[in-house]
């Protein structure tokens, strides 16, 4: 498995946790991320998971592509209110559509869980 950290981490490993420290990394510019992904560019799951909302928000827009379209592992860091949730929506979203077959969902080929054995902590 590959792990790509930014510069300066700090891990620690021990019997009982494994730390990893990332320190608080400069904003991007402003034009990332500035061409908000469309809910209406979407296929008809992802229309139906996002109706009401017209555009995906910068932080989501920018994870797009990973979140919706590959089983890559996401990190994401983010203050409340940031979108985080419908960061993890996507993420279930792309699991779903790999089991949308004939216009019908194989509900019992597949789980969505949460699973969390650590703890995150953003300062």
């Amino acid at each position: 498995m590959k792990m790509l950290l930014p510069e300066n981490v700090t891990r620690k490993d021990t019997k009982e946790y494994e730390a990893v420290d990332i320190p608080i990394s400069k904003p991007a510019p402003l034009t990332v991320g500035e061409n908000l992904v469309k809910i209406s560019s979407l296929d008809e799951l992802g229309r139906a998971a996002f109706y009401g909302i017209e555009t995906l928000n910068r932080i989501q827009t920018i994870v797009f592509d990973t979140a919706y379209n590959s089983n890559e592992n996401l990190l994401i860091c983010a203050p409340t209110g940031a979108g985080k949730t419908n960061v993890a929506l996507l993420t279930v979203m792309n699991v779903i559509r790999q089991y949308y077959i004939n216009d019908k969902i194989e509900l019992k080929k597949f789980k969505v869980r949460k699973k969390i054995n650590y703890e995150i902590f953003c300062l």
